[in-house]
């Protein structure tokens, strides 16, 4: 049980270090009401960081893109079949090993945003180095698909500290975490049984910002009943442009 727990809190947890201390908070569900992250909003807010929308009924898609674990084809299908766009946050290693996927990304219309080329701790790295591997994935993106790469980032973990964000935001780049995730990236297991469905129901609120990861087989089954339901229920898929 112990185990379990600390695999849902790693999965939704930010971790903070603001000037030498230590900060650390459970981004943590409850039911369908919005969660918020109390004396720490007012940090992402001064640092262009983003975890969640306004209080109406939209929502902000958003995929991890590590490596690619052959059900992204299905994920971009469930898009596509619903004319819905997302943002998919790409490393070095999914940009130079699932390029076409990538391409198709971009002729569907979804966002790509910036995972760090070598998705390494922010808090553990140095300026230089944030943007060093930050750069690195814009010029390989750059030479490989013929655009610039948009100016949003999800730090690696979702870890990052003040100065991390404040060095990315004075740098012309947004942070942008999430309100609503699930244990979704472990490579080999499916739940099966509307897995992601079911975790995606209990905890949507609005404004969210969904996160799922593309190794996921739960969310390639799942993802097109989850847009589906969401739509029906009224719930508007938006582009994470609108909140940043």
């Amino acid at each position: 049980m112990k185990k379990i727990v600390f695999l849902v809190l790693f999965g939704l947890c930010l971790c903070l270090g603001i000037q030498g201390s230590a900060y650390g908070f459970g981004l943590v569900n409850k039911g369908n009401a919005r969660p918020n992250v109390g004396k720490y909003e007012t940090i992402l807010k001064e640092n262009q960081g983003v975890y969640i929308g306004p209080d109406t009924k939209e929502i902000y898609l958003t995929f991890d893109c590590g490596y690619e674990n052959g059900h992204t084809k299905k994920i971009l299908e469930a898009l596509r079949n619903t004319d819905t766009k997302a943002i998919f946050f790409i490393t070095g290693h999914y940009l130079n090993s699932a390029t076409e996927l990538v391409q198709e990304m971009l002729e569907d219309g979804h966002i790509i945003g910036n995972h760090t080329f070598s998705h390494k701790d922010f808090t553990k790295s140095s300026n230089e180095e944030i943007m060093s591997d930050i750069h690195k994935l814009e010029v390989a993106f750059e030479e490989k698909m013929g655009v610039k790469m948009s100016k949003y980032v999800r730090p690696p973990r979702g870890e990052f500290d003040e100065r991390s964000l404040k060095l990315l935001k004075d740098n012309g780049y947004a942070s942008v975490f999430w309100s609503l995730a699930y244990v979704d990236w472990h490579q080999n297991i499916f739940h099966g049984d509307q897995y992601s469905y079911k975790q995606v129901m209990k905890r949507i609120h609005n404004g969210a910002i969904l996160l799922m990861h593309t190794v996921s087989k739960d969310n390639a089954e799942d993802l097109e009943s989850i847009i589906v339901k969401l739509k029906n229920d009224g719930y508007v898929f938006k582009s994470i442009q609108n909140v940043i």
